[in-house]
């Protein structure tokens, strides 16, 4: 070890037990539910998920419910579409009549106009119960417009109970500043499974992932790795099944949750992921949760970045302290 760098074990640990701080804004004497769940195969959205999950498990919540936006929500219009919200909306109403009963929102990177659909939802929410407490776990924001800065901006406000948790300190200053609310810097929720995947494989060689979608900032690598390429022959047609079963509102949801059904495609995929970074010595990734999944699994890490700079952002904040974690920016492209 060098320098100021520490363990990565220690620092992994700490970013674990700091999560538990979040239990202080959510009263585990009062009944809680998780709303935007993913319903895709980004294996980011699905480690976010686990560890909600078993940090929920880890801290005695009682769930009274688990909604995606599949389940409460339609898309309509191309181009810039709009979303409403579906008939079974009323499945939330009646969990949220019990006031006392805590929505919470699910973390990641969506927060911001580069992901509209979901960020719409999370306003819609907002706006339908204000005499709820609502928690949006740790996320990273980003709003390439001010115009619809200042709408979510006025939407955050409007909410007297709304707690907002970010994962960096430029995040922090929307919520702050731009909302005037109530916000804390939190690591993402995936730390919650720091101790969860055998750390002790090795591997050789190194993994080189390069995300694929509009928030690449090299645009498609032909001979880079990336989420997708986990995904077996039958896997898209599964997660269309699942996604669609959701859509069209099946009364048997009320029988067999939606969010059982999803549990175990979700948890296949992050196995699949876990198997293929494990084989590996180092993460070369300009992906969060590829680092982020490196660094559960013990990997030496070099990150790159996206679009709009996440990955140093969110480093910075979390993982730098680590002998495990470095970056391959240059100082100009880290500004």
């Amino acid at each position: 070890m060098s320098g100021d760098k520490a363990s990565h074990a220690l620092v992994m640990g700490d970013l674990k037990a700091k999560l538990s701080g979040i239990a202080e804004r959510i009263d585990r004497s009062c009944p809680v539910v998780y709303l935007d769940y993913p319903v895709h195969d980004n294996v980011g959205d699905l480690l976010i998920h686990q560890g909600a999950d078993a940090f929920l498990d880890a801290h005695g919540y009682r769930v009274l419910g688990r909604f995606s936006f599949q389940d409460l929500c339609r898309v309509e219009g191309p181009g810039a579409p709009s979303v409403s919200l579906k008939p079974s909306v009323g499945d939330l109403d009646r969990l949220a009549a019990d006031r006392s009963a805590t929505l919470v929102l699910h973390g990641g990177g969506n927060l911001g106009d580069i992901w509209p659909t979901f960020q719409r939802f999370r306003e819609l929410v907002i706006e339908r119960y204000p005499d709820n407490r609502i928690v949006i776990l740790p996320q990273s924001i980003h709003f390439g417009s001010a115009e619809a800065r200042r709408r979510s901006a006025a939407i955050f406000a409007g909410h007297p109970k709304l707690f907002t948790y970010v994962r960096d300190v430029e995040s922090l200053d929307f919520v702050t500043r731009d909302c005037s609310g109530e916000g804390a810097i939190m690591p993402d929720m995936a730390h919650q499974l720091w101790g969860t995947f055998d750390t002790a494989s090795t591997g050789s060689g190194t993994l080189v992932q390069r995300r694929r979608d509009k928030e690449s900032r090299t645009g498609a690598a032909e001979d880079g790795f990336d989420w997708v390429d986990i995904l077996g022959p039958l896997d898209p047609y599964m997660l269309r099944a699942l996604r669609k079963w959701q859509t069209i509102d099946n009364p048997l949801r009320h029988v067999v949750p939606n969010h059982v059904l999803w549990r175990p495609y979700r948890d296949r995929i992050v196995r699949k992921a876990v198997e293929r970074f494990a084989a590996h010595d180092t993460i070369d990734t300009d992906r969060l949760h590829g680092m982020i999944l490196g660094a559960l699994l013990g990997k030496h890490v070099r990150y790159g970045d996206g679009t709009y700079g996440k990955l140093h952002r969110y480093a910075q904040s979390w993982l730098a302290r680590s002998d495990r974690i470095e970056s391959a920016l240059t100082p100009l492209a880290a500004e």
